[in-house]
Formats: C-alpha cells, structure tokens, sequence
C-alpha cells in the first residue's frame, strides 16, 4: 500500500489525464445549491458510454468487498494511485468513489453506470439577479402608506399651523372656526382650498368635502404612490397641509353683486338704480339706502361684507422707547413733586433724531399746577431733523386717565403717554394715539421696551404649580 501511495504522489496530473479518466462515470453529483457560483454548477461529469466498457468490469465491480466506514477517510490521491496501478485490469472501469462524509452508508450495490443521473434542480442562468427583498420592500412601502394615513393633516394660513384632529370636519367647517383668528376668512363666497401632500397639490371643488376623506383620496392615488418613491430622504414622511386663499380685488375691495353699490352721495345713489346702496355720511358712519315699490328706507349700516374688515389699532415704524428712557422720564416727574412739596404735573416730549436714528428727550418751557400744564412750543428743535413722536405727561399720585382736558388737547397725529400713581413703587401708565381726533388706546408695551432683565434659569425649576404636583 505504501508503495502504492510513494507512486500516486509522483503522479503529475497535469500530464493529459481527466477527473472523468480518473474516477469514471461512478462520481456521485452533489448538490451545493447556491453555495458554488452558477458556472460551476452545470459542470456536470459526462459517464462513460456503456459501449466503451468491458464485460468483466462488472464481474470486477461485483467481486470486490464492500469497503467499511474507515475506507471513506482514504484520501483521493491514494485511491488514484491504486486505481492506477492495478496490472491485472487496465481496461475496467475504475472503482467507484467514496461517498461524501455528509451521506450516510448505505449497503446497497452501486447503480450500473446505465441508469440515468438524477436531474438536478434548475438553477438560475448565469447573470440573473434574484430580488430576495421584494416582498420586503412592499411590506415596507404598503407599512409607510399605513403609517401617513394615520397622520393629521396641517392647516397652514401665513405664520398659523394647527393640526386638524377631527376626522368628520369639512373645509367650511375649518373655515368657520379660523374666521375668529383669520377675519379675512369670514366671506364664504371668497374663500377658496386647496390641499398639497408629496409635491402634489389639489384644488377642492367642494368645501363641504370632508378633509380626511380627501386627503385620503389623495393617498390611494398612482400618481401619490409614483410621488413618494420620488422623494429625497429627508422628505420621507411628508405633510398633508390644508391652504385657504382669499380671492380678492385690489386693496382689499370685493366685487359688489349687480344689485348693490357704494356711491358718495345719496343724489349718485338715486341715480344708480341699485336695490341696495352704502353712502358714507359726515358724522363717520356708512348708511344702507333700501329701495323698493313703498320707497326709500335709510338705516346705519351694519356689515357690508364687500368692504375690508378693517380694525383700529396702531403699528410702530420706529423702535419702541427703551426702557432706560421711559425710567428718566419717571424720574423726573416724581422728582418735580418733590422739589415743590407737593402734587405737580410736568411734560416731557419725545423725538426721533433722523440723522442719528435715537430717540432723545426734550422738556420744553412749562408753566405747571396741580392738575394741568401749559407749554411754550416755540422753542421746539429743528422739526427738519426731529420727529416728534409722544408726549408724555404725569398725573403725579392721581390715577393714570386721559381727562377731557387732555381729549381736547391731544389732537395731533402722534402717541400720547400718561404717568400716575408717582406715590408707589410702580406707577400706573397708560397710552393712546389720536387719528383725525378721534383717540384710540393701545398697550404701553407696544411703543415702550419692557423693563425685564436676565435671570437664572434655575429659578423656574424651583416653581410648580399645585395642580401639577404629584398626587401622593
């Protein structure tokens, strides 16, 4: 045997001789699945055809003991060598190979080399592509359609956005209750939605349509499935947002209907035919002309939905008064009452240096008593170069009114600041502007800075509300 194996391993196997000379036809195919590449697998061993086989190979074959458990651990290369070697049949076929360690041994004679190999599974060409993950992206993309149906939908109108909680509300619904925020959402007829969902963005023709039912729609579309796919990865999960937009004409006017008009005088108004007319009056207010086969009727009028929904009120241009001025302001008031020993009203004037951009403080020449002041305006600086922007007067330790004095005085397009209460540590203020003589009040803090200052954050971890606690 050690002669044998000494003479195997001088073999060169590259010297002409096949697997199929070496081990014949009797190699059993294995089964290695995807584990080899495609190519290797339908390498499959060619048998020897029956004709090229002597008679006695079977003879030889069927004389040969039946090889025990340890004959399976012979390497391959001594088997060659005795395969090799045998003197006495050099024309039959080789004996058959072991099994695989994996195969159990079976007692059974070795299959004549007529019978037909099994098939082997089919497998795939060379150069297809197997998607094991399809099914998988599907459940994905069929759980991220799941995932935004159950997502709000946004309303968003200028700086406002509210997520809209009630499945059953309509878009008119949503405009009823928006219209307290948004007054310009107050005329139905003018209002029109739409909704935008994935770059993808609808006109509702109906604002009765409920909004979940429509944004539904939306997602049960091709073209929102096609959109998603679409998106970069930071827009995976996009916003169904819900849009109004007011349709409008210039400066705000609505189109009055064919049967009404707004004229200037009730002569134009007479002349126009209209069932309904609005004539604004001197003393301010619109009037409503009615007409019909009795006559004429003429009331104040009370809403006029074509006309702007418009609201007094004041908006700074300026930066408001800083705070370190408005407490020398204070300061001086209170020092006045002091000086003269008793309850004494004092002026201030405020102005904007245009060339500077700062406010600074000017106190004319006053003539000034318990309960008024009197004011020299011809010495005011250069108005060229100062605007003047609010008057600021004390009521000392009375309470901070406007009187009718100061109503008749305060006519002037400007702001207007009182300053009472001087007894007590914070002062009462109070601050109006005049329009036309007409006098509107506005809170002190939107013309003047707040007098807060920094503190340390630690000081709101130590508050809590009782209702907040913890029950025990």
């Amino acid at each position: 045997m050690s002669e044998q194996q000494n003479n195997g391993n001088e073999m060169n196997l590259g010297m002409g001789s096949s697997l199929e000379e070496l081990f014949g036809s009797a190699l059993p195919p294995v089964d290695l699945g995807d584990q080899i590449p495609v190519s290797a697998q339908t390498m499959q061993p060619q048998p020897t055809p029956v004709g090229s086989q002597p008679a006695a190979a079977s003879e030889v074959q069927q004389m040969q003991p039946q090889q025990s458990p340890q004959a399976d651990a012979v390497q391959p290369s001594q088997q060659m060598a005795e395969q090799v070697q045998q003197p006495a049949i050099p024309q039959a076929a080789p004996a058959p190979a072991p099994q695989p360690a994996l195969q159990a041994p079976t007692a059974q004679p070795e299959q004549p080399a007529t019978d037909q190999q099994q098939a082997p599974a089919p497998q795939p060409a060379a150069g297809q592509v197997i998607d094991l993950f399809g099914a998988v992206a599907e459940d994905g993309a069929e759980a991220r359609l799941s995932r935004l149906a159950n997502t709000a939908p946004v309303f968003e109108y200028g700086s406002i956005r509210e997520d809209i909680t009630d499945p059953a509300m309509t878009f008119e619904q949503l405009r009823v209750k928006m219209s307290a925020d948004c007054p310009e959402l107050e005329a139905r007829a003018h209002v029109s939605w739409t909704m935008s969902y994935a770059g993808i963005t609808e006109r509702v023709s109906s604002a009765e349509t409920g909004i979940f039912e429509t944004k539904a729609k939306i997602e049960k579309s091709k073209k929102f499935k096609d959109a998603l796919k679409k998106l970069k990865e930071k827009d995976r999960d996009p916003v169904c947002t819900v849009k109004p937009t007011v349709t409008a004409q210039k400066k705000g006017v609505l189109r009055f209907p064919g049967y009404k008009g707004l004229f200037c005088s009730t002569a134009q108004a007479a002349r126009s035919g209209k069932a309904i007319a609005y004539v604004p009056a001197r003393d301010g207010k619109v009037y409503e002309l009615r007409r019909n086969e009795i006559g004429t009727f003429v009331a104040p009028s009370q809403h006029i939905a074509e006309l702007e929904d418009i609201r007094a009120g004041f908006q700074m241009s300026l930066p408001r008064l800083p705070a370190a001025l408005l407490a020398q302001i204070i300061a001086f008031f209170r020092r006045v009452c002091v000086d003269y020993g008793r309850d004494l009203e004092a002026l201030v004037n405020v102005l904007w240096d245009q060339q500077e951009r700062r406010y600074v403080l000017h106190v004319p020449p006053q003539r000034i008593d318990q309960a008024s002041v009197e004011t020299d305006l011809s010495q005011q600086p250069d108005p060229e170069r100062y605007l003047h922007v609010m008057d600021v007067h004390s009521h000392n330790t009375m309470a901070a009114r406007f009187s009718h004095t100061d109503d008749a005085d305060e006519q002037a397009t400007r702001l207007y600041m009182v300053v009472g209460r001087l007894d007590r540590y914070y002062p009462e203020i109070r601050c109006r502007f005049a329009c036309g003589g007409r006098h509107v009040e506005i809170p002190a803090e939107q013309v003047c800075e707040r007098t807060d200052v920094p503190f340390s954050p630690e000081w709101l971890e130590a508050v809590q509300e009782n209702g907040l606690k913890e029950a025990a």
